[in-house]
C-alpha cells in the first residue's frame, strides 16, 4: 500500500509539471521582463466629482499646474509625512514661491483611505450615508468643527476589511486597512491582572491593525454655537401661499421645553393641527406644562382628548403651529433637531434635552445604580441628542435594538456621575449618589474617548468603499469617530498617481523623488507582459 501510494504521487507531480509546460509563464524574469499595466492609473474625475478606480503606483507632477500651494504636504501630514516641498528656481508663473513637491516612497502607503459605501457621515447636524454626500456638504471634522467636503471618492476594493466596534456606538466603523484613525493606544499596566491604564494620550493616527480592544476611539464634541433671540419666518396659510403670516417667536429655554416634548410626544397633521400625546398620569405635570407653553408662545390653548385606554391628547388647531413643528420632522423615525435649535446656547440646550426626556425618557432603578434613558426610532435624533449630551459635559451611550417587524430603536443611555451631573442641570432627584467614577468613558477637551469593544476583520474583493476630501483639516467622522480623509487629492490636478510600479532603486535614499524626478513620466521601453486593469470585471492577464 505504501508502494502505491508513492508511485501515485510522483504520478501526479509529473502529469502537473508537463500539464503546465503548455500555459502561459506567469513568472517574470525581472528586471529583463516587466509588467505593461494597460488603463490609466488612480485619478480624480473633476466633472463627476468622484475618484476613478486604478492602480496606485508612484506620482508624476506637472510643474505647469503646480502653484505651491502645498495642499499635498499638508493632507499627507496626518497620515505618513512622505511628502516635502523643497524650492527648486523654475520660472513657472503660476507658483511665485518656487516649492514643488518631493515624495518618499519609503514613508507612502499609496494612500487606501476609504470606509464603506453604507458609513453614516456626521453632518451639519445630523447623518448622511457617505454615497449620498456630495461636493459642498458641511461634515464634522476632529477639531469640532464643520468644513466643506471638496471631493468625493468612489472606488473597489479588495483587501483586508476592518469593523471596529466601540462602546457607546450602535454600529461598528468598518473601513480599509490603511485608514488612519484617530486614537489612544493604552498600555498595559504593571499589576496582575495586566489592565489597561487610564490614559487619554497621546492622539495618534493608527491604522486599524495597530489597534486593539480596550484602545480609544474618539468622538469631537462640536464647538459650534449660534445665539438666537427669536425665531422668525413667513408661514404660508393657504396651498397657494398668496396669503402668508409672519410667525415670531422668542428663542427663550420655554420654547426649547416645548421643542423637546414635540421630538418625544408631537405628531403633525393635516398642515393645519399639531398633536401632543401622553399617558394620563401625567395629566398634572407634563400635559399641563405643554398645554401652558403652547399658550403662552403660540396665544392658543390646546383641546384635551381621550386617546386610547391609558392616553391623552393635547391638540392644538393652528397652521402657524403645524408649520413651526413640521421642522422638527414629522413621524417618529424622521425627527430630527433643526439647526438653529441644535446650535443655540447651552441653557436652552439643557431644556430642549429636558422636554425631551420628560416624553420619551425615563429613570431606570437597577439594584446597584440609576440612569437616564431617552428612546427614540430615530437615528438621526439619537446621535443628536448624544452630540448635545456631549457639549454640556455628559457622555451619553447609544444602544441599537432590531426586532423583527419593528422599526429598529434606540436608547441613548446615561450611567454613574454622568447622570447625576444631568440631574443637576435638569434640578431634578436622580435618587442616587455615583460615588464610583473609574468608568470605562473620558470627556476631555474637544474629545468623548470610547473604549474599543470588538474589532472584526474580513478579506473583501471588489467591496465599494467610498472617501472624501474635508477642506483644511482633512478629518471627518464616520459614524461619529474621528478619522483622516483621503488626501490623495491636488485640486489643480498637478499631482496624482500613475501605473508606475517600478521605483529607481531599493535603498532608502533612492525612494527619495525630487521635484524633477516625479515630473518624468514613467518608462514605457521594456515592458512586455501586459496586465489589463478592468475595474467593471476585474483583472485580466495575458502575456
Amino acid at each position: 500500500m505504501g508502494t502505491l501510494a508513492y508511485l501515485k504521487g510522483i504520478a501526479v507531480a509529473t502529469w502537473s509539471g508537463i500539464r503546465h509546460l503548455f500555459r502561459p509563464r506567469m513568472t517574470l524574469r525581472y528586471p529583463e521582463q516587466k509588467l505593461d499595466l494597460e488603463g490609466p492609473g488612480y485619478q480624480y474625475d473633476a466633472k463627476q466629482g468622484v475618484g476613478l478606480p486604478g492602480y496606485k503606483g508612484r506620482h508624476i507632477l506637472f510643474l505647469d499646474k503646480c502653484t505651491g500651494c502645498q495642499l499635498c504636504a499638508i493632507a499627507c501630514d496626518g497620515v505618513a509625512v512622505a511628502i516635502d516641498m523643497q524650492k527648486v528656481q523654475k520660472g513657472k508663473p503660476q507658483n511665485k514661491k518656487e516649492i514643488w513637491p518631493a515624495v518618499d516612497y519609503g514613508r507612502c502607503v499609496f494612500c487606501g483611505l476609504c470606509v464603506d459605501f453604507n458609513t453614516e457621515i456626521v453632518t451639519n447636524p445630523g447623518l448622511k450615508k457617505i454615497n449620498t454626500i456630495q461636493v459642498g456638504d458641511l461634515v464634522l471634522t476632529h477639531s469640532g468643527d464643520y468644513k466643506p467636503v471638496t471631493k468625493v471618492w468612489d472606488m473597489l476594493f479588495t483587501g483586508p476589511l476592518y469593523k471596529i466596534w466601540v462602546f457607546g456606538r450602535p454600529e461598528p466603523l468598518i473601513c480599509t486597512a490603511d485608514h488612519p484613525i484617530i486614537a489612544v493606544s493604552r498600555a498595559y499596566s504593571n499589576r496582575k491582572d495586566r489592565r489597561l491604564l487610564r490614559t487619554t494620550g497621546p492622539l495618534k493616527f493608527y491604522k486599524p491593525g495597530e489597534l486593539k480592544v480596550g484602545d480609544y476611539l474618539v468622538s469631537p464634541i462640536i464647538r459650534k454655537e449660534v445665539p438666537i433671540e427669536k425665531f422668525e419666518k413667513e408661514v404660508p396659510m393657504y396651498r397657494g401661499g398668496t396669503h402668508k403670516q409672519h410667525l415670531s417667536l422668542p428663542a427663550t429655554p420655554e420654547l426649547f421645553r416645548l421643542i423637546g416634548y414635540y421630538l418625544a410626544e408631537g405628531s403633525c397633521d393635516g398642515g393645519r393641527r399639531v398633536n401632543f400625546d401622553f399617558n394620563k398620569t401625567e395629566l398634572e405635570t407634563h400635559v399641563r406644562d405643554c398645554n401652558e407653553l403652547v399658550e403662552m408662545l403660540f396665544a392658543k390653548p390646546g383641546k384635551l382628548k381621550k386617546n386610547g385606554t391609558n392616553g391623552v391628547r393635547l391638540v392644538v388647531d393652528s397652521a402657524v403651529a403645524e408649520d413651526f413643528f413640521s421642522q422638527f420632522g414629522k413621524g417618529a423615525p424622521n425627527k430630527k433637531i433643526a439647526d438653529w435649535a441644535f446650535f443655540a446656547e447651552l441653557p436652552k440646550v439643557v431644556e430642549l434635552l429636558k422636554g425631551y426626556w420628560r416624553g420619551d425618557g425615563s429613570r431606570i432603578s437597577q439594584p446597584r445604580q440609576k440612569y437616564f434613558n431617552f428612546t427614540t426610532t430615530s437615528k438621526v435624533l439619537a446621535f443628536q441628542v448624544q452630540e448635545l449630551l456631549a457639549k454640556l459635559g455628559v457622555i451619553g451611550l447609544i444602544e441599537g435594538q432590531h426586532q423583527k417587524d419593528r422599526l429598529p430603536s434606540y436608547h441613548v443611555n446615561v450611567f454613574g456621575r454622568w447622570a447625576q451631573k444631568l440631574a443637576n442641570l435638569w434640578n431634578v432627584e436622580l435618587g442616587f449618589d455615583a460615588t464610583k467614577h473609574a468608568d470605562k468613558f473620558h470627556l476631555e477637551g474637544n474629545y468623548v474617548f470610547l473604549p474599543i469593544r470588538k474589532i472584526e476583520v474580513e478579506s473583501v474583493s471588489k467591496h465599494r468603499v467610498m472617501d472624501v476630501t474635508v477642506e483644511g483639516d482633512h478629518t471627518f467622522a464616520p459614524n461619529g469617530l474621528a478619522t483622516s480623509n483621503c488626501v490623495d487629492a491636488c485640486p489643480f490636478d498637478a499631482l496624482y498617481m500613475t501605473n508606475e510600479y517600478e521605483m529607481s532603486a531599493y535603498d532608502k535614499d533612492a525612494l527619495k523623488y525630487t521635484p524633477d524626478m516625479l515630473a518624468i513620466p514613467p518608462k514605457e521601453e521594456g515592458k512586455k507582459y501586459k496586465v489589463k486593469l478592468d475595474t467593471e470585471k476585474g483583472v485580466s492577464t495575458h502575456g
